[in-house]
């Protein structure tokens, strides 16, 4: 199949004569003349059975009215007039090619007048802004607009040489035009486009880049900056600010420094700087006072800040200090006052606020609704005065139905020609001079042989696409090879310079240049490219170029058709999990296994060293076949990746765990990231400041530990398990693994809060008794830190603590009573081939033993019984009892697992072997 190179999309194709040199092969044929017809949309006004219809999937045209996007009526009758020379490249056809001068003029009136009444009302008006272009200009060169349109400006970081601006010339020429935007938007109604573009374009050829108001704002000055020149002053929206870079050990004098840029902002705010530290702003505006009265300002900064109206100063908060709050009173009367504000950061923390409260205003921040400045207004270029003549208005809104305008734009009323199946030929709209009565494309002559070729063959059309041809055909329309490769076709091309990574780090080509599609429909789940295509997921935050979202009904035919065209024969399912794998396989990621967490980010959490993807996302997205053949040989499906190969020809890098089984690693890593987000934190990730470290002998740390209460008795052992007991409760609250403690927290000051485990793979037991009579073995257990002894309703004796005693290796035995019964609780890490467990032994001694006594030895939300004793808990703990036969019971949505205690000569002894 033959059809545009990557950087450039269909209607380059149609409209760009340069770009006519069909520039790669797909294996998958999908005709240009057809996918002309769907993008030119000829079934709007051609109808077309069924079948054909779905296939061609064709382009919709821009919505008009009020769902569609604000233009000037300048605009309006420039475009109607002309619309290659206005917006070249553009699918709109000359509708007016016939009329002679005079009624083309009066058409063009009657139809500006007839769109713009339609249109909904103006947003605020935008004033100029240095700073604002400065970040356009930055977010358009890197976001992803230039994947498709024009670059302004050489790429970031590149020499602006000769070689680069002939370059550069290449490019714009390759380009989808924007035409002359300046006289056709306002800065807010070009922003209001760029947040939400399906809005007014639902086929999506115009994706969403994800901006925020504030991005979107700022591209659109930066795209109608020639609206700066000659701009009128006007009360414009917000205040106006200038920045200054310096390092200010103090407010400095504005009237003797020069600022860096200028602009505006809705309100008082530290978010516009350039930098994060040293640096100042002064903000000045107009600020409406609803009513007249006493009113109190406040400022709220890191670091100092001062707050005047009317050229009085009401707040002083200057100084080098962390975020602190100062405040002034002042009478003002209703309407309009002066106010400014000014803030500099001398480092560290920064953080800008100014708020007020009055006759009935509550304490807030001072919002954008009652500020104002004077300023420059940008206004489309060649803006006129306008008003809608209704009697124009009325017969333009014929005309419009005349041309059959509606055909395309989705209103009433549309008429249909002849149908699609009895077109042949170079005739009507496709003649070289079409008739007064049809529309004028600008066609050249490969480009219609390539149409008229497609209406002489439309049984092909009648058929579906197949999954390869549904993909080539998708990814066509909706240029996607212009970012991406798949099968050695498209990618950046020229304007790889364009696609940068947002972080200093050095990733290489990973972390700037959009991955490769090639076999994407074996390498990741279809829920997962749904989520990617229609929910806007993201795993690279490094990559400055954004995916764009094209819109759920224009993509969601491409996860099945990925899968279904990628698909071998020979591709292996998902591996079925064995949670038991889990535990080497949290010990491979970490630092004491194959390092992953030294590249890769996990859970949000820094990585060691350069940020690679997130790996508790790597279930969700990869399916195993591909996740298996990658870690063994990641240049064979990635190549130039940085990804080390662990396995070379098959042998483990690391050979003490799992025996160096290979295939056995593999599944144990995925067994662990099969955990997502609730997966434990790996070995070496958490730093701490004041880590407390079981060496040779076990270390017994007394605090408020997270989850442990405030009579928590951690403790840690060389063997680098852990665990914490509750001195109020008398019971096994928690136990992980890796690190002990960082005592910093609890170290400085008074100490005050809770500490948190330092390590990782946390298993947290129920809260409340562990031991308890039962009236029966259904009976509910008793909540709080009391255990119900007597079977009698209200009869409760409290645990008493009787502290601990150490063994040689300091490891502490646990000694605590209740009513008769008193208790010894020894916990000791025991090696089970290559892993290492606890073994805790509960001794019960009681003079007289009373009957019904259970011990609860977990809670969860599933308990399973794997046999010979073995019950596992949630899939993560595993408990094992010798000679006592527990039971699982269901209470509500939870399952718990009860021992019978069985005294004989007036002691009972629980023994679990605990692994996790």
């Amino acid at each position: 199949m033959n059809f545009p190179r990557s950087a450039t999309r269909l209607s380059a194709w149609l409209f760009l004569p340069v770009l006519i040199g069909f520039g790669f092969q797909a294996k998958a044929a999908v005709a240009p003349g057809e996918i002309a017809i769907g993008e030119l949309n000829c079934i709007a006004c051609h109808s077309a059975e069924g079948a054909v219809k779905d296939r061609l999937a064709s382009r919709k045209s821009p919505l008009l009215g009020s769902h569609g996007a604000r233009v000037s009526p300048q605009w309006i009758r420039a475009f109607l007039a002309n619309p290659q020379a206005e917006k070249p490249g553009t699918l709109m056809p000359d509708l007016l090619h016939a009329l002679p001068a005079a009624q083309k003029a009066e058409a063009i009136e009657a139809l500006t007048h007839f769109l713009v009444s339609m249109q909904k009302g103006e947003g605020a008006q935008a004033g100029a802004s240095t700073a604002a272009i400065n970040t356009g200009r930055k977010l358009y060169h890197t976001v992803g607009c230039v994947a498709c349109h024009a670059p302004q400006e050489v790429p970031p970081n590149s020499p602006n040489d000769q070689r680069a601006k002939a370059e550069l010339g290449q490019i714009q020429k390759a380009s989808l035009q924007l035409g002359d935007i300046s006289r056709k938007y306002t800065v807010a109604d070009l922003a209001g486009f760029l947040r939400d573009p399906l809005a007014t374009r639902p086929s999506g050829r115009m994706p969403s880049l994800k901006l925020t108001e504030d991005e979107a704002r700022a591209i659109a000055i930066y795209l109608l900056r020639d609206q700066m020149a000659g701009g009128t002053a006007s009360k414009l929206h917000g205040v106006a600010y200038e920045y200054y870079e310096f390092h200010f050990p103090e407010l400095p004098d504005f009237d003797k420094i020069k600022p860096k840029s200028t602009g505006n902002a809705d309100t008082f705010t530290a978010s516009v700087a350039q930098q994060k530290n040293d640096f100042a702003l002064r903000f000045r505006g107009i600020i409406t006072v609803p009513k007249a009265g006493d009113y109190q300002f406040f400022t709220k900064s890191d670091d100092g800040s001062r707050l005047s109206i009317d050229g009085r100063e009401v707040v002083e908060n200057n100084g080098i200090h962390p975020v602190q709050e100062k405040s002034g009173k002042v009478t003002l009367t209703a309407g309009e006052h002066e106010i400014m504000a000014v803030y500099f950061d001398a480092g560290g923390e920064m953080e800008f606020s100014a708020w007020w409260e009055g006759p009935g205003i509550r304490k807030q921040e001072i919002p954008g609704s009652v500020l104002s400045h004077e300023g420059q207004a940008m206004r489309p270029v060649g803006e006129v005065a306008f008003t809608v003549d209704a009697s124009k208005a009325a017969r333009g809104k014929a005309l419009f139905a005349q041309l059959n305008c509606a055909a395309c734009h989705g209103m009433e009323p549309a008429t249909k020609a002849k149908p699609l199946a009895q077109i042949a030929g170079a005739k009507g709209c496709l003649a070289p001079k079409p008739a007064a009565n049809v529309p004028k494309f600008i066609l050249t002559e490969a480009q219609r042989a390539a149409i008229v070729a497609q209406l002489a063959n439309q049984a092909p059309l009648a058929a579906p696409l197949t999954p390869a041809e549904q993909v080539v055909r998708t990814m066509t329309v909706l240029n996607c090879f212009a970012c991406h490769n798949r099968d050695q076709n498209g990618g950046p091309g020229l304007r790889n310079e364009y696609f940068i990574s947002g972080i200093e780090a050095d990733l290489g080509d990973e972390g700037r240049i959009p991955p490769a599609l090639n076999g994407v429909g074996v390498k990741l789940k279809n829920a997962w490219m749904k989520k990617v295509l229609t929910a806007g997921a993201s795993v690279r935050p490094y990559m400055a170029t954004r995916m764009p979202q094209f819109g759920e009904l224009n993509v969601r035919q491409l996860p099945d058709a990925f899968e279904q065209a990628d698909t071998a024969a020979n591709s292996a399912p998902d591996l079925p999990l064995d949670e038991l794998l889990a535990k080497p396989g949290h010990k491979l990621v970490g630092t004491g296994g194959l390092s992953c967490v030294q590249c890769h980010v996990f859970n949000g959490h820094a990585s060691l060293g350069v940020p690679a993807l997130d790996l508790t996302t790597v279930y969700d997205r990869l399916k195993f076949d591909w996740f298996r053949r990658y870690l063994l040989d990641p240049q064979a499906l990635r190549p130039g990746t940085r990804m080390p190969p662990f396995w070379p020809g098959g042998v483990a890098a690391n050979k003490d765990i799992l025996g160096g089984d290979s295939a056995k690693q593999i599944a144990a890593i995925w067994a662990f990231l099969s955990r997502g987000k609730s997966a434990d934190m790996p070995a070496g990730l958490v730093q701490a400041k004041l880590e407390l470290v079981a060496e040779t002998n076990a270390i017994v740390y007394r605090h408020f530990i997270e989850g442990g209460g405030s009579r928590a008795i951690g403790v840690g052992y060389p063997e680098k398990l852990n665990l914490v007991f509750d001195a109020n409760a008398m019971r096994l609250a928690m136990i992980w693994q890796g690190p002990f403690m960082d005592a910093s927290k609890q170290r400085t000051g008074r100490g005050t809060g809770y500490e948190a485990p330092l390590g990782y793979s946390v298993i947290k037991f129920p809260e409340g008794a562990s031991f308890a009579t039962l009236a029966s073995p259904d009976a509910p257990w008793p909540d709080g830190g009391k255990m119900a002894w007597s079977k009698d309703e209200g009869d409760e004796l409290p645990y008493h603590f009787h502290g601990y005693t150490l063994d040689e290796k300091l490891r502490p035995a646990f000694r605590y009573s209740f009513g008769e019964v008193s208790v010894e609780d020894y916990t000791v890490p025991v090696v089970n081939g290559n892993d290492t467990d606890f073994k805790r032994t509960v001794t019960l001694h009681a003079a007289k033993p009373a009957a019904g006594l259970y011990f609860r030895a977990a809670a969860g939300a599933k308990i399973e019984d794997r046999g010979n004793g073995l019950f596992v808990v949630d899939g993560k703990l595993r408990l094992k009892f010798d000679g006592a036969k527990p039971a699982i019971r269901h209470v509500g949505d939870k399952d718990e697992l009860l021992v019978a205690v069985t005294f004989q000569n007036n002691e009972a002894k629980l023994v679990e072997t605990i692994s996790w």
